[in-house]
């Protein structure tokens, strides 16, 4: 059952694969609506059952590909191989390959951003492969729409301002603008990417997997593709790769997850 044709009361509608995962409930419990005025409809329901969850679609992607043990459709999107490849969810495990490395990112977080109050960083796909290590951040949106939330700090924020030395300490970035604007979680999530990578003693890379539906779409003066590329301009690439690359341009293999894809009402 769903309200309004956009949430599921049952967020488990929402999950192509491993619906009573654990992890799964902890972001259920966690990340949900509540009563602000704009969304009381929706309150007490995990935004995991909303239609446009970017988490929702993360997971059925990874997930899939992790039980299968076919991570072609990934490799042929980034352009590279992925041996061996131990994979975490917003941090989180989901089976015994990947425990050290949920440890390794949590406590890399916590000794940086635990010092502050608020939210800290929680990437949405981490990847560790014989050679690399990999920061996803997904964006999904709604179709030909620019996105209401994108890489901008919250609303009234001080994360910027407090973890700005730390960001800022060994010459990755060449430049700060978009930082305490619209590029933010780009920053932080580049930053660690690279921090991680240094222990890891692999190489780091980036990578923004968005919507390209809404990718030129403009509003006031910037488009998405103009603050992906502001931003990239500005970090020192001789230390981490970055990369763009689409849902839309994914080739699965599955059928049901093709479909699901191809089909999903955002894209």
């Amino acid at each position: 059952m769903m309200i309004n044709n956009n949430v599921y009361k049952d967020y488990r509608d929402n999950i192509l694969i491993d619906k009573d995962n654990p992890v799964l409930a902890f972001k259920a419990n966690r990340d949900r609506y509540f009563k602000n005025g704009k969304q009381d409809i929706y309150a007490g329901l995990a935004h995991l059952g909303s239609i446009n969850s970017e988490d929702a679609i993360t997971w059925n992607l990874i997930r899939s590909l992790s039980l299968s043990k076919d991570f072609s459709s990934l490799e042929d999107l980034l352009g590279l191989k992925l041996p061996n490849p131990k994979i975490l969810l917003w941090t989180l495990s989901f089976d015994e390959e990947s425990n050290e490395l949920q440890y390794i990112v949590g406590s890399t977080i916590r000794e940086i951003d635990g010092k502050h109050k608020g939210q800290i960083t929680e990437p949405d796909i981490v990847i560790e492969s014989d050679s690399h290590f990999i920061v996803i951040e997904c964006k999904l949106g709604e179709t030909n729409k620019f996105p209401n939330h994108l890489w901008e700090s919250a609303t009234n924020s001080n994360g910027p301002k407090t973890r700005e030395k730390d960001y800022f300490k060994d010459q990755l970035f060449t430049g700060s603008s978009g930082y305490d604007s619209d590029s933010y979680q780009l920053f932080r999530m580049v930053f660690y990417a690279n921090e991680i990578a240094n222990k890891l003693n692999k190489k780091a890379l980036f990578v923004s997997l968005t919507n390209k539906s809404w990718w030129d779409k403009k509003k006031r003066d910037y488009t998405p593709s103009s603050i992906w590329e502001k931003f990239k301009n500005q970090v020192n690439q001789e230390k981490i790769d970055l990369k763009n690359v689409f849902w839309q341009d994914l080739k699965i293999q599955d059928k049901n997850l093709d479909s699901y894809i191809k089909n999903h009402r955002c894209l």
